[in-house]
């Protein structure tokens, strides 16, 4: 009988710790919100190539998450890894925040009509606290488990403004203007501005 309880803890135990896992922003708000998948594009983010998409806060902030929509080749080739960078301006300016992470997959993936399979991910971020402003989301290095390509997926719409740089063959970037990403900050508004 005690085995029992004690096989019925583990798997009550990994239960819990999934639904931990895939809903980062249960206790969260939404900070800024670009809009969901539109279906319409995508641009790469590995092998070189680094996205990124403003977002604005009207207040002070503690950024914890973000969700975003990731094209991959396959229903299998889940993107497993992501290096952010927050910025103050793209591809430049101060550099606030950044990591390489874990990504964590937040449902089942669908085909597109590019035959990509979307992927809704959470970017898990370290409480990084922000004063009201505007600020750049920049994601690259992108890891999939087949180490394919990887493409962030446009948005139906969001206001956000969006560069993409390819890095050229012998290191020289060049920056163009592209139409905004799929992507949504998520954390807590701060009571009072940080001293």
């Amino acid at each position: 009988m005690t085995a029992w309880k004690g096989c019925l803890l583990s798997i009550a135990t990994v239960v819990i710790h999934g639904l931990l896992i895939h809903t980062p922003c249960f206790s969260q708000q939404a900070l800024y919100n670009n809009g969901p998948d539109g279906e319409v594009g995508y641009y790469h983010i590995n092998f070189g190539a680094v996205v990124t998409n403003s977002f604005n806060l009207p207040r002070p902030a503690t950024v914890s998450n973000v969700i975003l929509t990731i094209y991959a080749v396959d229903d299998r080739n889940v993107p497993e890894h992501v290096k952010w960078t927050i910025t103050t301006e793209p591809f430049g300016g101060t550099v606030l925040g950044r990591g390489f992470v874990d990504l964590s997959s937040l449902g089942q993936p669908y085909l597109t009509r590019f035959l990509f399979f979307g992927w809704k991910m959470g970017v898990p971020l370290p409480n990084l606290s922000l004063p009201a402003g505007t600020y750049y989301l920049q994601l690259q290095d992108v890891v999939t488990r087949w180490d394919s390509w990887a493409f962030w997926a446009q948005s139906a719409g969001g206001d956000s403004l969006a560069y993409y740089e390819a890095i050229g063959q012998h290191g020289a970037g060049s920056g163009t203007e592209i139409p905004s990403e799929s992507f949504a900050v998520y954390g807590r508004w701060e009571e009072h501005e940080a001293r």
